[in-house]
Protein backbone atom coordinates (compact mmCIF):
# COMPACT_ATOMS: atom_id res chain seq x y z
CA UNK A 1 0.00 0.00 0.00
CA UNK A 2 1.18 3.38 -1.18
CA UNK A 3 0.32 6.91 0.28
CA UNK A 4 0.94 8.66 -3.00
CA UNK A 5 -1.62 8.92 -5.31
CA UNK A 6 -1.50 11.90 -6.87
CA UNK A 7 -4.73 11.91 -9.52
CA UNK A 8 -7.30 10.95 -7.35
CA UNK A 9 -5.57 13.14 -4.32
CA UNK A 10 -6.09 16.19 -6.11
CA UNK A 11 -9.65 15.52 -6.11
CA UNK A 12 -9.84 14.95 -2.59
CA UNK A 13 -9.26 18.07 0.43
CA UNK A 14 -6.14 16.83 2.21
CA UNK A 15 -8.27 15.79 5.28
CA UNK A 16 -10.88 13.50 3.21
CA UNK A 17 -7.55 11.72 1.81
CA UNK A 18 -5.67 11.08 4.94
CA UNK A 19 -9.13 9.37 7.26
CA UNK A 20 -9.74 7.79 4.13
CA UNK A 21 -6.40 6.81 3.75
CA UNK A 22 -5.95 6.10 7.28
CA UNK A 23 -9.51 3.98 7.93
CA UNK A 24 -7.76 1.18 5.75
CA UNK A 25 -4.44 1.04 7.31
CA UNK A 26 -5.43 -2.72 8.28
CA UNK A 27 -6.26 -3.68 5.21
CA UNK A 28 -3.34 -5.61 3.23
CA UNK A 29 -3.96 -9.11 1.88
CA UNK A 30 -8.06 -9.43 2.75
CA UNK A 31 -11.02 -7.26 4.09
CA UNK A 32 -13.73 -5.26 2.86
CA UNK A 33 -14.43 -1.69 3.21
CA UNK A 34 -17.99 -0.04 2.54
CA UNK A 35 -18.37 3.69 1.80
CA UNK A 36 -21.69 4.82 2.39
CA UNK A 37 -23.49 7.77 1.72
CA UNK A 38 -26.30 9.76 0.00
CA UNK A 39 -26.10 10.10 -3.66
CA UNK A 40 -23.77 13.06 -4.55
CA UNK A 41 -22.20 12.87 -1.06
CA UNK A 42 -18.65 12.18 -2.58
CA UNK A 43 -18.68 7.99 -2.66
CA UNK A 44 -17.95 7.52 -6.05
CA UNK A 45 -14.51 9.52 -5.40
CA UNK A 46 -13.79 8.30 -2.45
CA UNK A 47 -14.26 4.25 -3.32
CA UNK A 48 -11.62 5.19 -6.25
CA UNK A 49 -9.32 6.62 -3.91
CA UNK A 50 -9.23 3.92 -2.01
CA UNK A 51 -9.28 1.09 -4.47
CA UNK A 52 -5.58 2.85 -5.44
CA UNK A 53 -4.54 3.11 -2.18
CA UNK A 54 -5.67 -0.77 -1.90
CA UNK A 55 -5.02 -2.15 -5.26
CA UNK A 56 -8.75 -2.88 -5.02
CA UNK A 57 -11.55 -3.31 -7.13
CA UNK A 58 -14.64 -1.24 -6.73
CA UNK A 59 -18.09 -3.00 -6.18
CA UNK A 60 -20.72 0.11 -7.33
CA UNK A 61 -24.20 -0.20 -6.78
CA UNK A 62 -24.96 1.91 -9.42
CA UNK A 63 -22.91 -0.60 -11.84
CA UNK A 64 -23.86 -3.86 -10.01
CA UNK A 65 -27.26 -4.90 -12.16
CA UNK A 66 -28.59 -1.32 -13.82
CA UNK A 67 -30.14 -3.51 -16.52
CA UNK A 68 -32.30 -5.47 -13.65
CA UNK A 69 -32.98 -2.33 -11.94
CA UNK A 70 -34.18 -0.52 -14.83
CA UNK A 71 -36.26 -2.90 -16.53
CA UNK A 72 -37.83 -4.08 -13.16
CA UNK A 73 -38.77 -0.11 -11.89
CA UNK A 74 -39.33 0.61 -15.95
CA UNK A 75 -41.88 -2.06 -15.62
CA UNK A 76 -43.74 -1.07 -11.89
CA UNK A 77 -43.29 2.50 -12.16
CA UNK A 78 -42.52 3.21 -15.55
CA UNK A 79 -39.24 5.51 -14.18
CA UNK A 80 -36.28 3.62 -14.54
CA UNK A 81 -34.36 5.77 -12.16
CA UNK A 82 -36.73 5.23 -8.98
CA UNK A 83 -34.14 4.40 -6.20
CA UNK A 84 -36.58 6.12 -3.59
CA UNK A 85 -39.59 4.98 -4.11
CA UNK A 86 -41.44 2.24 -1.45
CA UNK A 87 -41.49 0.11 -4.33
CA UNK A 88 -38.32 -0.19 -5.06
CA UNK A 89 -37.15 -0.32 -1.68
CA UNK A 90 -39.33 -3.75 -0.97
CA UNK A 91 -39.24 -5.75 -4.37
CA UNK A 92 -36.00 -4.79 -6.04
CA UNK A 93 -33.27 -2.68 -3.38
CA UNK A 94 -33.38 -5.83 -1.38
CA UNK A 95 -31.69 -8.08 -4.03
CA UNK A 96 -29.55 -5.40 -5.38
CA UNK A 97 -27.94 -5.31 -2.00
CA UNK A 98 -28.14 -9.04 -1.23
CA UNK A 99 -26.11 -9.49 -4.71
CA UNK A 100 -23.37 -6.83 -3.86
CA UNK A 101 -22.98 -7.31 -0.05
CA UNK A 102 -22.34 -11.02 -0.67
CA UNK A 103 -20.21 -10.74 -3.91
CA UNK A 104 -17.99 -7.83 -1.74
CA UNK A 105 -17.36 -10.11 1.18
CA UNK A 106 -16.87 -13.08 -0.62
CA UNK A 107 -14.17 -11.24 -2.39
CA UNK A 108 -13.00 -9.74 0.91
CA UNK A 109 -11.95 -13.24 2.28
CA UNK A 110 -9.04 -13.30 -0.30
CA UNK A 111 -8.45 -9.87 -1.39
CA UNK A 112 -9.07 -6.68 -0.40
CA UNK A 113 -12.24 -4.53 -2.64
CA UNK A 114 -14.40 -1.19 -1.93
CA UNK A 115 -17.99 -1.61 -1.68
CA UNK A 116 -19.55 1.58 -3.25
CA UNK A 117 -23.61 2.22 -2.48
CA UNK A 118 -25.79 4.43 -0.16
CA UNK A 119 -26.46 1.20 2.24
CA UNK A 120 -29.38 3.67 3.94
CA UNK A 121 -31.39 0.45 4.01
CA UNK A 122 -28.97 -1.31 5.50
CA UNK A 123 -27.55 1.08 7.93
CA UNK A 124 -31.00 1.05 9.11
CA UNK A 125 -31.48 -3.28 9.43
CA UNK A 126 -27.99 -2.96 11.49
CA UNK A 127 -29.64 0.16 13.92
CA UNK A 128 -32.82 -2.16 14.65
CA UNK A 129 -30.13 -5.22 15.61
CA UNK A 130 -28.61 -2.79 17.74
CA UNK A 131 -25.39 -3.87 15.55
CA UNK A 132 -22.38 -1.84 14.01
CA UNK A 133 -22.56 -1.61 10.43
CA UNK A 134 -19.69 -3.92 10.31
CA UNK A 135 -21.13 -6.64 12.68
CA UNK A 136 -24.28 -6.98 10.92
CA UNK A 137 -22.64 -7.33 7.19
CA UNK A 138 -20.32 -9.93 8.70
CA UNK A 139 -23.39 -11.73 10.21
CA UNK A 140 -25.45 -11.41 7.17
CA UNK A 141 -22.97 -13.16 5.06
CA UNK A 142 -20.73 -15.70 7.65
CA UNK A 143 -17.85 -13.38 7.03
CA UNK A 144 -15.09 -14.76 9.06
CA UNK A 145 -13.75 -12.63 12.27
CA UNK A 146 -10.11 -12.38 10.82
CA UNK A 147 -11.65 -10.44 7.55
CA UNK A 148 -11.50 -6.51 8.21
CA UNK A 149 -14.59 -4.67 7.60
CA UNK A 150 -14.61 -1.18 7.34
CA UNK A 151 -17.55 0.49 7.10
CA UNK A 152 -17.58 4.39 6.16
CA UNK A 153 -20.43 7.19 6.40
CA UNK A 154 -19.63 10.02 3.75
CA UNK A 155 -21.26 13.44 5.15
CA UNK A 156 -22.36 16.21 3.04
CA UNK A 157 -24.38 19.03 3.80
CA UNK A 158 -27.70 19.05 1.69
CA UNK A 159 -27.02 21.90 -0.24
CA UNK A 160 -23.84 20.67 -1.59
CA UNK A 161 -25.78 17.65 -2.23
CA UNK A 162 -28.01 19.49 -4.43
CA UNK A 163 -25.67 21.15 -5.93
CA UNK A 164 -23.26 18.50 -7.44
CA UNK A 165 -26.27 16.85 -8.40
CA UNK A 166 -27.02 19.56 -10.51
CA UNK A 167 -23.64 19.84 -11.74
CA UNK A 168 -23.28 16.22 -12.51
CA UNK A 169 -26.48 16.30 -14.50
CA UNK A 170 -26.71 12.90 -14.52
CA UNK A 171 -30.31 10.74 -15.43
CA UNK A 172 -30.72 9.14 -12.14
CA UNK A 173 -30.91 12.90 -10.20
CA UNK A 174 -33.69 13.59 -11.91
CA UNK A 175 -36.61 12.72 -10.06
CA UNK A 176 -35.01 13.71 -7.05
CA UNK A 177 -33.98 17.19 -8.19
CA UNK A 178 -37.60 17.81 -9.58
CA UNK A 179 -39.02 16.94 -5.81
CA UNK A 180 -36.30 18.10 -4.12
CA UNK A 181 -38.42 19.39 -1.09
CA UNK A 182 -40.26 15.74 -0.76
CA UNK A 183 -36.94 13.86 -1.36
CA UNK A 184 -35.27 16.48 1.57
CA UNK A 185 -37.84 15.34 3.85
CA UNK A 186 -38.38 11.28 2.67
CA UNK A 187 -34.35 10.66 2.29
CA UNK A 188 -32.10 13.26 3.55
CA UNK A 189 -33.85 14.13 6.47
CA UNK A 190 -35.19 10.48 7.51
CA UNK A 191 -32.89 10.03 10.17
CA UNK A 192 -30.65 8.23 8.66
CA UNK A 193 -27.67 10.19 8.77
CA UNK A 194 -27.96 9.78 12.58
CA UNK A 195 -28.01 6.37 12.97
CA UNK A 196 -25.00 6.32 10.46
CA UNK A 197 -23.31 8.67 12.71
CA UNK A 198 -23.95 5.85 15.32
CA UNK A 199 -23.44 2.53 13.68
CA UNK A 200 -20.33 3.17 11.16
CA UNK A 201 -17.05 2.76 12.20
CA UNK A 202 -15.87 6.46 10.76
CA UNK A 203 -17.88 9.34 9.49
CA UNK A 204 -16.15 11.44 7.40
CA UNK A 205 -17.19 15.35 6.14
CA UNK A 206 -16.73 15.83 2.89
CA UNK A 207 -18.14 19.25 2.92
CA UNK A 208 -18.57 22.05 5.37
CA UNK A 209 -21.19 21.65 7.56
CA UNK A 210 -24.21 23.66 7.87
CA UNK A 211 -24.39 26.08 10.38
Amino acid sequence: MTDDHPALSTTLAQPVAGALRDAVTGLHHCGAVVVAGFPASGKSTAAAYLAEVLGAPVLDKDRFAPLLEESVMRKLTGDPHDRDSEIYRTFVGPGIYDGLIRTGLTVAATHPVVLDAPFLSTIRQAATREMPLSDHLRDYTGLPESVPVVTIWLDAAEPVIRARMIARDAERDAPKLADWEIYRKEVLDSGVRALAHAFCDLVIATSPAEG
